[in-house]
């Protein structure tokens, strides 16, 4: 075999070597890159897991107390337009409700905010994941609504500037010179309760809005989730039979050349003959002619 030849055979099975090296290292990078991607998403997607979970348990207990708290503002509010009907003993019922008002409405309205807190700091982490998935092409999820919900926060600490504006009010009263409570006192502190119970009753309404979005985010967030986790299954398989594929056949490059070069350096020596050899050996004979036989004339023939 002439060495350009035999230079190039080495050549390519130098290639398919390397070839067939990285492959193999393609392939672990492969799975290595499918289980990061896998554990990524997984704790990606538990983020609206938990926001889920804190939703529905703050959003539960908050509701409870916002129940609460405004059938507390009707009952003061029944109370107060009571005792506008009743000026002469209203002193002893006006203490018992300021009372009242100090001791549980203005505290509980601060608690339903303190239970809120969380549930907002949760939807805003699950909007966040709901952004960063919405960056990948053929995503779209609609994210929660976090707005209403930090709006419905300013509610309620309005609500509770209200209620200390109520419960100010009633003690203005009684400490007042006529210990009653007038026309005009009763009507701003019933329009301060309604107040109260509308802000109360706008806040469990963006709370149950905020759940329900949450809740069939956890949904979409499922499915999705596990539609990109089988995606990254086939495409690693279709990776890993594509680099195997690409083994075997540097494989059957690699026994192609090699059986070549071995064939070559046998087969050499019995197609070449020395050039002595050659020029040695004799000529061949040319071939003898033998003579024709002479036919007799007809004189001869006739004796």
């Amino acid at each position: 075999m002439c060495i350009p030849k035999k230079l190039a055979r080495w050549l390519g099975i130098l290639l398919a070597v390397l070839a067939l090296v990285i492959s193999a290292a393609g392939i672990y990078g492969v799975w290595w890159a499918h289980q990061t991607a896998t554990d990524y998403t997984i704790r990606t997607f538990a983020v609206i897991d938990t926001a889920a979970g804190i939703a529905n348990s703050g959003v539960g207990q908050a509701n409870g107390l916002v129940l609460r708290g405004r059938a507390e503002v009707q009952q003061v509010e029944s109370t107060i337009n009571a005792l506008g009907d009743h000026i002469q003993e209203n002193n002893p019922v006006l203490t018992a409700l300021s009372n009242r008002i100090s001791d549980w409405l203005a505290p509980t309205v601060g608690q339903i905010r303190d239970v809120l807190e969380p549930v907002t700091k949760a939807v805003q982490s699950a909007r966040a994941v709901v952004d960063f998935v919405n960056a990948f092409p053929f995503i779209r999820e609609t994210p929660p609504a976090v707005a209403q919900l930090e709006s419905a926060l300013n509610r309620l600490d309005e609500a509770v500037a209200d209620a200390r504006q109520i419960n100010d009010t009633i003690r203005s009263s009684i400490t007042g010179g006529a210990n009653q409570l007038t026309g005009n006192a009763v009507g701003a502190l019933t329009t301060l309760t309604g107040r109260v119970d509308g802000r109360l009753a706008d806040v469990q309404t963006a709370m149950e809005a905020v759940q329900a979005e949450v809740l069939a985010l956890q949904q979409r967030a499922a499915v999705l989730r596990a539609r990109l986790l089988l995606t990254y299954n086939l495409t690693a398989i279709g990776l890993t039979l594509f680099l195997l594929w690409v083994i075997y056949s540097q494989v059957v490059v690699i026994l192609h050349h090699g059986r070549r070069l071995d064939e070559k350096e046998e087969v050499a020596p019995a197609l070449a003959p020395p050039a002595a050899a050659l020029e040695l050996a004799p000529a061949p004979a040319p071939p003898v002619s033998e003579p024709a036989p002479a036919y007799p004339s007809g004189e001869d023939a006739a004796l």
